[in-house]
């Protein structure tokens, strides 16, 4: 949230620089709309990173707050009230939504809506305004046996920013040894080839030694996008 603030502070005084060298037209309105909702999605997005990260839920709702009340305090227009709610609607909770799930689907999200009051001398200019953030990813897999125990194993994990092609920080992988998921004994993947495609897309290759050759090979995935939010999903191989 601090990191967030901060950005907003560099906006605002960005904004207010230029602001004593215009008059207020309905082009610095404009320009200061953008940076109050420029603000919403930074702090939504940082709440995400907080709670994916093992933060608690409820920072979400504490970092609208501070942002609501730091925006409370600019006078560019007069006053500007910043009211919010967070999305309640299933799956979310307090406008969070985590779903790391064994069927190769991932999701972190973060989601509110917003009520932005603009009183200027002149005029009140109100709207409605909506910023879901949300990582997800897709991953499926197969694997082939080698010499005894071995099995070489090809993920896919497709990366989406709001529905749309992202890039991943980084990819961490684990398999479980057993192939019972009820002893979760995983195991990390040391060095596991990955290709980036470029579009969303990673192709990863790894060997795996389970515990016996017939075992079935469960994955782990875990994402960081280059937002730092952090996502997973497991999921179970195919034999090829």
């Amino acid at each position: 949230m601090v990191i967030a603030l901060l950005i907003l502070s560099v906006v605002y005084g960005v904004f207010e620089a230029g602001r004593r060298n215009e008059t207020r037209t309905a082009t610095t309105l404009n320009t200061h709309i953008l940076a109050t909702k420029l603000g919403l999605k930074n702090t939504v997005t940082s709440a995400l990173v907080n709670v994916s990260n093992g933060g608690e839920t409820q920072v979400l709702t504490s970092n609208l707050n501070k942002y609501a009340s730091f925006v409370g305090n600019q006078s560019h227009f007069g006053k500007t009230t910043v009211l919010f709610t967070e999305c309640d609607i299933s799956p979310y909770e307090s406008g969070i939504w985590m779903s790391w799930g064994s069927d190769g689907n991932g999701v972190s999200s973060a989601s509110a809506n917003f009520t932005l009051v603009f009183n200027t001398i002149d005029s009140e200019t109100e709207m409605e305004h909506a910023t879901n953030i949300t990582t997800s990813i897709n991953v499926d897999g197969t694997y082939s046996l080698l010499e005894e125990t071995n099995k070489q194993v090809n993920i896919t994990c497709n990366v989406l920013n709001e529905g749309k092609p992202a890039l991943a920080q980084n990819i961490t992988l684990a398999y479980d040894y057993d192939g019972s998921l009820g002893t979760q004994d995983w195991i990390q993947v040391d060095s596991p080839t990955i290709t980036d495609c470029g579009n969303g897309t990673y192709t990863i290759v790894f060997n795996a030694d389970t515990q016996t050759r017939t075992a079935p090979l469960h994955i782990s995935t875990q994402v960081h996008d280059m937002r730092d939010v952090f996502v997973m999903a497991n999921a179970t191989c195919v034999e090829v």
